[in-house]
């Protein structure tokens, strides 16, 4: 747990003192000057991650895409990266088609890493699934709701307690075969 003093200190020293200031360029520059001395990879990627999030919606888009990208690039094999860049084409402000099949390419990339690492393969098809659903690809969708229903058949553990919140996606009333919705919701 020692690791993550530093980052503790960074949080709640500059990182959300600057947030409730709406100092968003200085964040990211206070970022970048806290990671130059550090190498844990899993502080690096929590900073990274959250500098992503918080300037996404309020502060200058170029720069928030920046550190998403740098997820990506530092850690290409990990999903949750590739998860947070679908996200950020699926966030509501950006909401296009267009974004949507971006998005899908990102979490089929996190899916294949999940897949290869045989970890956190059903977070990851939710996620791609509520993509699909705001993209109305129900054919994509039902292919993916199927591979969930399926690996619930497998010994694999439980990625997440909050992914049953997934069950009541919306699915696209009539459009996707009523015995398969039924189950997936079952």
């Amino acid at each position: 747990m020692e690791e993550w003093n530093a980052y503790i200190e960074f949080r709640d020293r500059m990182f959300f003192p600057l947030l409730e200031k709406d100092r968003y360029i200085e964040i990211a520059d206070a970022a970048d000057a806290f990671l130059v001395s550090e190498d844990n990879p899993a502080v690096r990627f929590r900073v990274i991650s959250e500098v992503s999030v918080f300037l996404d919606e309020p502060g200058p888009v170029d720069v928030a895409f920046r550190w998403a990208e740098r997820l990506c690039d530092e850690f290409p094999d990990y999903p949750f990266a590739w998860c947070r860049m679908g996200a950020w084409f699926c966030a509501p402000y950006r909401a296009t088609p267009e974004n949507y099949r971006v998005a899908g390419g990102h979490y089929e990339t996190a899916l294949r890493h999940a897949r290869a690492a045989d970890e956190w393969v059903r977070y990851v098809l939710f996620d791609l699934c509520r993509c699909l659903a705001k993209a109305e690809d129900w054919e994509r969708l039902e292919t993916r709701m199927r591979e969930i229903i399926a690996d619930l058949q497998t010994k694999r553990a439980l990625d997440s307690a909050v992914l049953e919140d997934d069950w009541s996606m919306p699915t696209g009333d009539g459009t996707l075969e009523p015995a398969l919705v039924a189950r997936y919701r079952g």
